[in-house]
């Protein structure tokens, strides 16, 4: 039995997934990606009924930018929290990335496709969580006095949604993260056997 055998566990379409790999990313992902969520807790740039739709859409180019800028660094996050072969070291994961893009783009595809589907789910769940603890209420106050801001932000329940959905986007890049590295993992095991 091979320590490759012993720490992946392998799945109906071939990949192997090490779930100790998928803890210890994850655990870097909540660390690597503050500025994420301290975009997520500025509820001005977030939400239109906390500050304008101006402040709104730059807050969600912002978003854009680092969600797309966390997807590019995730394979080093990865491999700096559980680096595995030649390939998957610091340094080394991004351009093992685009290799792999090089070799079976739609492979690629598919755990893109991963991580947008757990993105959304953590939409989603964000969704869940200011339903049951609602951040945004009517501000009586501005019907007597127009000055008066239209709506009241709960920022205690603002701040636990974007606390859940923080940490669902950093799984989500954690599962892309580790699909990525074992498609690595698997790419230099069939190498050495051919």
């Amino acid at each position: 039995m091979t320590a490759t055998s012993v720490t992946c566990t392998s799945h109906p379409d071939g990949s192997l997934l090490d779930s100790r790999a998928l803890a210890r990313t994850f655990a870097a992902c909540l660390v690597a990606y503050p500025p994420l969520l301290a975009l997520l807790l500025i509820p001005q740039l977030m939400r239109s009924r906390a500050g304008s739709e101006a402040l709104l859409t730059v807050g969600l180019l912002l978003l854009l930018a680092l969600v797309v800028g966390a997807v590019v660094l995730a394979p080093e996050v990865s491999a700096k929290a559980a680096p595995a072969g030649a390939h998957w070291r610091p340094g080394a994961a991004r351009t093992r990335v685009r290799a792999l893009i090089g070799e079976s783009r739609r492979t690629y595809l598919w755990r893109l496709g991963e991580f947008v589907a757990l993105y959304i789910a953590a939409q989603g769940v964000g969704g869940l969580v200011a339903w049951l603890l609602p951040h945004v209420a009517d501000n009586l106050a501005h019907a007597t006095d127009p000055t008066a801001s239209r709506w009241i932000i709960d920022y205690p329940n603002y701040a636990a949604q974007a606390g859940v959905m923080y940490v669902c986007v950093c799984f989500a890049l954690a599962w892309y993260a580790t699909r990525l590295r074992a498609e690595s993992v698997r790419g230099e095991v069939s190498g050495r056997s051919s």
